[in-house]
């Protein structure tokens, strides 16, 4: 189950809070950016797994891209960055 801490940083990308606890209203806005609902924060509990899911796919399939357009492979790039 995701934290409070995760939720925001779905629904918030670019910051501007500081939450204490696990409630909305422990969230302290520190600037004027776009920010969420109450609603919306606790929904994020429920969408955030889906959401975290697509990320790590993206994350892999541009991994993965990227090593196919340098021509090697995984386990090669591990060798390189070690």
């Amino acid at each position: 189950m995701a934290t409070s801490g995760e939720v925001l940083e779905m629904l918030c990308l670019a910051g501007g809070w500081i939450i204490v606890g696990d409630t909305f209203e422990g969230i302290t806005w520190t600037d004027e950016r776009p920010r969420c609902t109450k609603a919306e924060f606790e929904a994020g509990f429920a969408q955030y797994d889906a959401w975290k899911s697509k990320q790590d796919a993206k994350a892999a399939a541009d991994k993965a891209t990227l090593l196919a357009k340098l021509g090697i492979t995984a386990d090669e790039a591990k060798l390189l960055l070690s």
